[in-house]
């Protein structure tokens, strides 16, 4: 994290999303048109994806080998949800729910998209930082998080929200949702090892919505680290979507006013 090779490719995402965003203040598409495009960008995404990490594994007998995607590809993170979210976006004609769907996507797509380029966990998990310019995965990865980045920002700014507190409180509600079902999922996901009856330890564990470890690396051991880290998490992350927030909300106030 933050050798030269992932600055750089934050420099490159930050000229990708410049460049979007520049095109679609000049050119002034429908916010229709700029879902389809981030759904093509997003159903590419995945088949790049999919064809870097999966895999031919025996059983453990040997006798049957078939094709495995690690549970840690899974999409279930925040900014993989978002390829759903996506395509209901675009489907949805129901206004009221489209509007809501689009406020949660605004600051969920921008937040975490840019805390994921910023602690990338491909490089931890997947692809040797040496292989950063090299893997498919990367590509994959920055490509995907910047098109988020910049679709966050163009539904900030596409005029068809009229923003209000009551987008941030839903916002809240289903983060905080969201946030403990993955406590679930990380559980049912993981492979722990039991000895008559005990359990003795967990040989993998996937970390959605990073509830379970965090994404610096810091080594949790006892359980009172975790509920700390824990908290810090939800707390910070309950800030940074009010910021998120706040000068859309302003701004839509003294629009209203004048």
């Amino acid at each position: 994290m933050f050798t030269w090779r992932h600055l750089l490719w934050l420099a490159i995402c930050a000229g990708m999303v410049t460049c979007t965003v520049a095109a679609f203040r000049r050119k002034r598409p429908s916010l229709s048109r700029v879902l389809t495009t981030a759904m093509i960008i997003s159903v590419l995404s995945e088949i790049v994806k999919i064809g870097s990490v999966i895999e031919m594994v025996p059983s453990a007998s040997g006798v049957i080998t078939g094709p495995y995607i690690p549970m840690n590809h899974l999409p279930l993170h925040f900014c993989s949800l978002q390829i759903i979210m996506i395509f209901i976006a675009k489907t949805n004609e129901d206004e009221k729910k489209r509007e809501s769907l689009l406020s949660f996507m605004y600051s969920t797509a921008l937040l975490g998209a840019i805390a994921a380029l910023l602690m990338p966990s491909i490089f931890t998990t997947s692809v040797p930082v040496e292989r950063a310019f090299v893997s498919p995965l990367s590509y994959q990865f920055f490509i995907f998080h910047s098109m988020l980045v910049a679709l966050g920002i163009i539904i900030a700014i596409s005029g068809e929200i009229k923003w209000n507190w009551s987008h941030c409180r839903k916002t809240l509600l289903l983060v905080y949702l969201f946030g403990a079902v993955s406590l679930y999922v990380n559980s049912l996901l993981a492979v722990p090892t039991y000895v008559d009856g005990k359990l003795i330890s967990v040989d993998f564990r996937t970390n959605f919505f990073f509830t379970f470890d965090d994404p610096i690396g810091l080594n949790l051991t006892e359980l009172w680290q975790w509920a700390l880290y824990f908290v810090i998490l939800i707390a910070l992350a309950s800030l940074l979507i009010f910021l998120s927030y706040l000068p859309l909300v302003m701004k839509n106030r003294r629009d209203s006013k004048s």
